[in-house]
C-alpha cells in the first residue's frame, strides 16, 4: 500500500510504485485510460461495461514484475500513473514508456515532462516511447517537447501499417 508520506511529498510529481495491495487503483485508472484511447485505439468496451483490462490480470503483473506501474502523486492528489515494460526492438532490449496516462483534470501541469525526467536519465541508456499513431495530439506532445525535457530522440523505422509511433529517447 502506499506510504502516505511519499504521496504528500510537495516538491512536483512524485512517483510511487504500486504493489498488489493496490491492484484496485491501477485497475480504475487503466479504464479510464482505455476510455480516453478508445476514441483512437478502436478498443470496444465489453457487455460488463469493461475496457479489455481484468483486474485479476492487473494484480497478477503487479506480483510478477513489481516495477511495472508506478502511481502519479501531486501534492497529496493521485493524478496519473506509467508503467515500463521491457521490449525488444532492433535486437536489443529496452525499457518502454508503455502507459503515461495523466487525469485531465492534471494536465498542461508539466506533469508527464517530470515523470520522463525522472524514469529517462543519462545512466538508464535508451527508452522506447510510443504512440497510438491515430492519437495525432500525443504524437504532437512528444514531438513539441521532448527536446524541452533534455531528450534526443530518434525515429526508428516501422512498417506504416503498424499501428503506433514509435520515438527512441534517451536524455542528453
Amino acid at each position: 500500500m502506499i506510504d502516505a508520506d511519499e504521496r504528500f511529498q510537495m516538491n512536483g510529481p512524485t512517483l510511487v510504485t504500486a504493489t498488489p495491495q493496490d491492484a484496485d487503483v491501477v485497475f480504475r485508472l487503466m479504464q479510464l485510460y482505455y476510455f480516453e484511447a478508445s476514441a483512437w485505439s478502436d478498443d470496444e468496451i465489453g457487455a460488463d461495461g469493461l475496457y479489455d483490462c481484468a483486474l485479476a490480470d492487473v494484480l497478477s503483473r503487479l506480483r510478477d514484475e513489481p516495477e511495472w506501474t508506478r502511481l502519479i502523486w501531486l501534492d497529496g492528489h493521485l493524478c496519473g500513473f506509467v508503467q515500463v515494460d521491457d521490449v525488444e526492438i532492433e535486437g536489443r532490449r529496452l525499457p518502454e514508456l508503455a502507459d503515461l496516462f495523466v487525469l485531465p483534470k492534471h494536465r498542461c501541469r508539466g506533469i508527464a515532462a517530470a515523470v520522463v525526467k525522472d524514469l529517462v536519465r543519462p545512466e538508464t541508456g535508451e527508452w522506447l516511447l510510443a504512440t497510438f499513431r491515430r492519437d495525432e495530439t500525443a504524437h504532437a506532445y512528444w514531438e513539441r517537447n521532448l527536446p524541452k525535457m533534455g531528450m534526443a530522440h530518434r525515429v526508428p523505422s516501422t512498417p506504416d501499417e503498424a499501428d503506433f509511433r514509435l520515438f527512441l529517447i534517451h536524455a542528453k
